[in-house]
This record gives structure tokens, sequence and C-alpha cells, in this order.
């Protein structure tokens, strides 16, 4: 799933430093109330969430890692980080206040010297990190972001399933430029979405665009330091996906726009020599289109945003409770590790399925069946359970004749026995009475 060599690293100066944003996320209540834990330690196959984009960065070679936090769930990332092993060095910020993640660059801007990737926590993607961070290296645009189709969803925690609302992009296919990002309302049908005008003069400039609705943004973005520094003199940016990535997009063709909006103050027209050889860089391994050139020779504008896109293969971000139990499953299937914890213990004609995993010191009863599901640590199962397509977390008791499917229970959460749970997310510390018969409901205590 990652890159398994880390490019050369200098600890004095290292070439990029990670901002990893761990902002809070309310599409993801009620597994982040305050009585579970906060998000980016929720677990995926039994693993907090924030482990898989560490390790991401890490085989990229990218050592010198900031996590930005809210004050409230600073102690309890910084108690996960003195326990990590990674390679990495690896600090935790804590803010008071964050109004967007543009803003939460800004209150660490000071620490950053030189270009920067930030990323968020909840992030699983195949793609090695190198390959993206070489294109990076190899063109020097202003910023590089990362695309990807989203995988269909097969859902776990059904009572609260949102719409996605994703943008219209257009990438001109010999260069892989973003030239075209824009938003649409996602109550429009389709029709509507066909319908929309693009400018003449955007169309004779990138005959070669191609333009789609089914991309996903992966919160990845690697840029220069004048971009950030741009960001820090801007206060009217907040979102760096709805407000930074826009503006340079239509900025790129429009000096005038670069003019009025300040960009052309900042803008460094410097173009290093690569680090890596051009010549020798195969196109395909970097989700270039057919004919693509890793060189965008063609243009001397200072103003580039690139994109990689990624179709197909693993990409997904935790940011929906049914996307949270697509991730367990996926990482379940792709795990080398072993899938019964070998100080779990099961009792007989207990059948747990080769795409479950069951944690550290769990106890399973006799007759029980599980199926597409991730079991914590420290779970208490008894007799004729059945647990499927569910993610259930550390500490839960559950008791004999229970069903479940489709369900996030979190920690400390009690199941009174022959209930049945189907599509629901049960809080931490709930308290669930015996036969009770739940369907597409959310509990907290």
């Amino acid at each position: 799933m990652f890159a398994s060599q880390p490019q050369p690293f200098d600890a004095q100066e290292p070439e990029l430093k990670a901002i990893v944003l761990t902002v809070p996320d309310n599409d993801m209540y009620p597994l982040t109330e305050r009585e579970n834990m906060t998000k980016a330690l929720l677990p995926i196959a039994n693993k907090p969430m924030l482990w898989y984009i560490l390790q991401w960065l890490e085989q990229g070679g990218v050592l010198d890692i900031k996590i930005v936090a809210t004050r409230d769930s600073e102690p309890e990332i910084a108690n996960y980080i003195e326990v990590y092993k990674g390679m990495s060095t690896i600090t935790v910020k804590g803010l008071s206040d964050v109004s967007g993640t543009a803003d939460a660059l800004r209150q660490v801007a000071p620490q950053i010297k030189g270009d920067v990737i930030v990323v968020p926590c909840d992030l699983l993607i195949d793609v090695p990190a190198v390959h993206f961070l070489d294109l990076f290296r190899i063109r020097r645009p202003a910023i590089s972001t990362l695309f990807y189709e989203a995988m269909p969803s097969e859902g776990g925690g059904g009572s609260t399933r949102a719409n996605l609302a994703l943008p219209i992009i257009g990438i001109d296919q010999p260069t892989s430029r973003l030239v075209l990002h824009r938003d649409i309302d996602v109550g429009k049908d389709r029709d509507e979405r066909k319908e929309m005008r693009l400018p003449l003069s955007l169309v004779r400039r990138f005959p070669s665009m191609a333009v789609s609705d089914k991309m996903q943004d992966s919160h990845i973005y690697v840029m220069q330091k004048w971009v950030l520094d741009y960001i820090v003199s801007n206060n009217d940016i907040e979102s760096l996906q709805d407000d930074l990535i826009p503006l340079l997009v239509r900025a790129q063709c429009d000096p005038e726009l670069q003019r009025k909006s300040g960009i052309s103050k900042f803008i460094h027209p410097t173009n290093p020599e690569p680090s890596v050889a051009v010549d020798d860089i195969d196109t395909a391994q970097f989700g270039l289109p057919d004919g693509a050139r890793a060189s965008d020779e063609s243009s001397d504008d200072p103003l580039k945003v690139f994109v990689y896109v990624r179709r197909g293969g693993i990409a997904g971000r935790a940011d929906q409770i049914p996307r949270y139990c697509d991730l367990n499953y996926i990482a379940t299937k792709i795990s080398t590790e072993s899938h019964i914890d070998e100080t779990a213990r099961l009792a007989s004609k207990t059948q747990v399925g080769t795409d479950s995993l069951v944690g550290a010191s769990t106890q399973i009863g006799e007759r029980c069946s599980i199926k597409r599901s991730v079991v914590g640590a420290h779970c208490v199962i008894g007799r004729n359970v059945k647990i499927v397509n569910s993610v259930i977390m550390d500490h839960v008791t559950i008791g004999d004749g229970v069903k479940i499917e489709s369900c996030v229970v979190c920690k400390l959460t009690k199941i009174g026995e022959d209930s049945q749970l189907n599509d629901c997310e049960i809080g931490a510390k709930v308290t669930i009475p015996s036969g009770s018969e739940l369907k597409g409901n959310s509990f907290t205590v």
C-alpha cells in the first residue's frame, strides 16, 4: 500500500514540512463525541486512522511532521505519538480557535521555512507519496493536489448518509494542469450539471481539457512557500479546498485576477533544475493521462496548479460514517497481520471470516459468526452472536443471541442479550437493553 523506500532526508534542513490537519468533523458524530475519542484516533482495522497517513508521509521521505489539533484533542493525540513507532520527528500543536484549514495553516506558518505538504488525518491511499512528490519536484507548480475517483460505498452505520458534493473539474491532459474547478449545487440533477457553460477562452487555450464530475479532492496539497505566505496575508481564505484552489485555478489564466487578489505580489517564477532526471520518468506510474509529459515545457506561466489523478485502486477518506466503515473493510482485506490476535480466545464452533479482524484479549463465545467486520481489543462476546459488516471498538460487551449488521459500536458499550441492531451508530458507554430491536438509530449516553 505504501512505497518501500524513503527519500533522502536532511534532518537540519528538511525539503518539506508536513502539516497533518485533525480538525473536528461533525459528519462523524457520534463516533467523535467526547465520551469516545477524537477523530484522528478512531480505529481503522484496529489501528488509529492517524497511523496510516503518518506511514504514507514517512515512506515518502517526509520526516518533519506537525500535527495540528484542537486544544481539547491535543493531549490525546500527543499521548498516542509517545507510543507511535515511526522514524519521523513529530510535534503536536493544539489550537484554541480554528475557523478553517487555511486558518490552521496561518497559525502554524511561523514555524514553516520552506515548501509544505498539507494532509488530512483520515485518508487511506495506495499512491506512493514519492510518486506524487517527485512530480512537484520536477514541475515546481505553485501547488499540487490529488484527486481520486470515489470508490463505491457498501456502507455501514447507516443512520447518517449525507450527499457528497463533488466539483466539476477540468484537467489539461497533456500537462495535467487543473484548469477548471467549479462547485455545483449538490441538489442539481445530472442533466443540469451536463449543461454547464465553459468560457470559450478556456476551451481555446486548453483544447485537450477533460471534464469530470466524479473526482473527489483528497485534501492533499503540496505548495511552494510563497503560496503559504499568500494564505497568511489573506484572511478571506478560510478553506484550502473551497477558497484557495478555485482562486488559484482561475488566476492561472487571468493576470488581472492575479493583480486584484494580490497573488502577483507573491509569485516567484523560479524553475530550478529538477532533482529527478526528467527523461527517465515513466509517466504511467504517476497517474498522468496518455501523452502527458513529465515536464511542462510548453508553459512559462509562473502560476500553475497541478493535479495527480488516481482512478481505481485504494483511495478514500473517512469523512462520513459509511466511508469510515468502507475503509475498515478495505484495510482489513489488505492487512498482512494475523486476522485473529494470538491473545484472543474463541470458543468452539465459532467462525471468523477471512474478511474480518479480532483484536487482542477479546473473548468470543460458542457458535458465533463474524463476517466482514472488525472487532476491537478486550471485547467480551456471548454465545450465538452474529456480527456482519460492522465495526466493534475496544472494551465492548455483547450478550448472548445478539445480531448486529451494518453498525458501528463505540468503546465501553454494553448490548443486552437477544438484541437486533441494523444500520445503527452506538456511541461510547451506551447500554442497549436486552431484547431491543433497532434500525437506523444513533445513540449516545
